[in-house]
């Protein structure tokens, strides 16, 4: 091989070579690959090969006012049950229990995610309350103010409020706290 030859050789790597460095001062996203065994799934997808759920906003659940059954007294061992329903918040009361006032409440929450999106929440049929002495009582029938086709608003908000019925019997006292486990899912 001649001088001439190898010079033009070596110009030739070296114009890789600088090609090569170029598109990784350019590029650098784009040429952040380990080995592709080593890679997941979404990190070898192309932006464009992404699906929808791939590219969804999280949807996110507040409560902005707890269900509250105000103060109450069993009369005797029998017990009762107390409904909030969920619509109005208006408290009815039914057995040996009396009002003893207070301001009962439904719950209030606020789901935001994906603009226009439907979306489907989910309350459990019944949760286990306790007071710190020991009593138990029993929330059941949640329901919500939701019709079954709920859509999130153009600012993907979407507000509703719950209520139930909360069943007490025998010597049950104290104030009950539980968590309502609610869940919600785009359509």
């Amino acid at each position: 091989m001649q001088i001439p030859d190898l010079v033009k050789q070596v110009e030739k790597s070296l114009a890789v070579i600088w090609t090569a460095i170029a598109a990784l001062v350019l590029f650098p996203g784009s040429l952040n690959a380990q080995c592709r065994l080593c890679a997941s799934d979404s990190a070898l997808a192309s932006p464009a090969s992404k699906t929808a759920a791939d590219r969804e906003i999280p949807l996110r659940i507040e409560i902005t006012a707890n269900l509250n059954f105000s103060r109450l007294a069993l009369m005797d061992r029998s017990g009762g049950e107390i409904r909030i329903d969920p619509m109005t918040g208006h408290k009815r009361i039914s057995g040996n229990i009396a009002d003893l006032g207070g301001m009962s409440l439904h719950g209030e929450g606020r789901l935001q995610g994906e603009p226009g999106r439907y979306v489907r929440v989910q309350l459990p049929e019944r949760i286990s309350l306790s007071a710190p002495n020991g009593s138990t009582a029993e929330l059941v029938k949640l329901k919500t103010n939701l019709p079954a086709q709920s859509r999130l608003d153009q600012q993907g908000q979407l507000t509703f409020t719950f209520g139930g019925s909360l069943k007490v019997s025998g010597d049950t006292a104290g104030q009950f706290r539980g968590r309502i486990a609610i869940t919600a899912d785009y359509e």
